[in-house]
């Protein structure tokens, strides 16, 4: 999200050591002092998808990029923002009091961001009754020559292996599509059965599910960063099991791998500490995925 200069070299200094008392686990240390590395010698941070960033996040953003500089606004380091507030709007984080507001409406918002260049040339397609209603869903103003031109899209969806990805606005109406279609599907399912520990309450909005099943020819996307190129929202098909395992082929990446269970956390900022934590293998079924999901991804159909 931000570029960093390289080769700088941060003394250890008060600013350290506020990162080091609240947790000394060396680990842990060594890694918020690389943070401190890459604010202090940042001179550029470039978000996109602004309209994903809440209010309360951009504030803290900014105390945090503060540590550069307290006297200047986000610590000196230029900030240039994308994107388009008609599109996704922030997710409310019930565990970091976060409400959810635009960060537009945040009062920090004007005073960093004084320019604004707004965008009207569209790119990415020529079809001028499409550019039309795309301008008209995204406002919420749709005209009856929209309407008409959405309604001559409509066409039967292909099924099999080359089935089209239904988008869902929330997790609780993906959930049931992906359970259906899979016990549609020929073959055997594999049940993984999460590991839970601390306070399991808090896991009901893991990205991780309690149960994930699994048939081979299923398609899956994977929520777990778990190397440069095996990255979160990537998508793929169950094609084996190895030793209780899931194999899956990513074709975006020409990658077969065997995806073993990891550990996925949730942090409480009021204790600083990991509340709670969920082993389970890092797939989610990917017959029907959140719209949120889908922001930014390449979808074929």
């Amino acid at each position: 999200m931000g570029l960093c200069g390289e080769g700088h070299v941060v003394e250890r200094d008060s600013r350290f050591k506020v990162f080091a008392l609240k947790n000394r686990q060396p680990g842990r240390i060594r890694s918020r002092f690389r943070t401190l590395q890459c604010i202090v010698s940042a001179d550029v941070l470039i978000i996109d998808e602004i309209s994903m960033l809440s209010a309360k996040l951009f504030e803290q953003l900014g105390a945090i990029c503060s540590i550069k500089d307290p006297s200047r606004l986000f610590g000196g380091i230029q900030i240039i923002v994308s994107g388009d507030f008609f599109q996704l709007a922030p997710v409310p984080n019930k565990e970091y009091k976060d409400e959810g507001a635009m960060c537009f409406t945040s009062p920090l918002f004007e005073k960093v961001l004084p320019h604004k260049v707004v965008l009207t040339e569209v790119v990415r397609q020529d079809n001028e009754c499409f550019i039309k209603a795309i301008h008209e869903v995204s406002k919420g103003t749709v005209s009856p020559e929209t309407i008409s031109f959405i309604k001559k899209l409509e066409r039967p969806f292909p099924v099999g292996p080359d089935s089209s990805v239904v988008l869902f606005a929330n997790n609780d109406l993906v959930n049931i599509y992906n359970r259906r279609e899979i016990l549609k599907c020929p073959g055997q399912i594999r049940e993984f059965v999460s590991e839970d520990s601390g306070d399991i309450r808090v896991l009901i909005k893991s990205n991780a599910p309690p149960r994930l099943w699994l048939k081979e020819g299923c398609p899956v996307i994977l929520i777990r960063n778990l190397s440069k190129t095996l990255v979160n929202g990537l998508q793929g098909k169950v094609v084996d099991f190895e030793e209780g395992c899931p194999v899956v082929h990513f074709p975006s990446i020409s990658c077969t791998t065997k995806l073993e269970k990891v550990s996925f956390t949730v942090f409480n900022p009021d204790k600083n500490m990991t509340i709670a934590t969920r082993v389970q293998v890092p797939l989610k079924l990917a017959y029907a995925i959140t719209i949120h999901k889908a922001q930014g991804m390449t979808l074929d159909r």
